[in-house]
């Protein structure tokens, strides 16, 4: 996995590629900072970045739902469970959509309405280290 700087340092050098008639388009919230300028605190209603629990929710062929494509946390199926009340009523989507729940710098970033980090990432870090915690700080975030 590459560290916070080496992140940094790739989406710098995509940046900067000047290419006729391409243009980058990316959904790594992370990337979007690269861009991004903030004079104070955004606040605490996200708006953009991370799409886990936000704007979108992944149905696996089995009909499991997971708040994203890569962040295999069940949270219901759709053969059995009303995904309006899924999306209404999760505790995993409740809590990818509360500031206070967010760990370290994810948790108090100026960014958090527009970022949040990448779940995924901040789960699996975190796995392979221990505990799983799909509210721990990203670990390849460089702000």
């Amino acid at each position: 996995m590459l560290d916070a700087t080496q992140v940094k340092k790739l989406y710098q050098s995509i940046y900067s590629a000047e290419a006729k008639g391409v243009t980058l388009a990316t959904g790594d919230p992370v990337a979007s900072q690269m861009s991004s300028q903030v004079n104070g605190d955004e606040g605490s209603i996200p708006c953009g970045g991370c799409a886990a629990g936000l704007s979108g929710l992944t149905i696996l062929s089995d009909g499991t739902i997971t708040p994203c494509r890569r962040l295999p946390i069940p949270i219901g199926n759709v053969k059995k469970d009303s995904l309006r009340e899924v999306w209404a009523t999760s505790p995993i989507l409740s809590a990818l959509r509360d500031r206070s729940r967010y760990k370290g710098k994810c948790g108090t970033c100026k960014r958090w309405a527009n970022c949040r980090g990448c779940r995924a990432i901040a789960y699996g870090y975190s796995k392979s280290h221990g505990n799983g915690d799909f509210l721990a700080e990203d670990p390849q975030c460089f702000v």
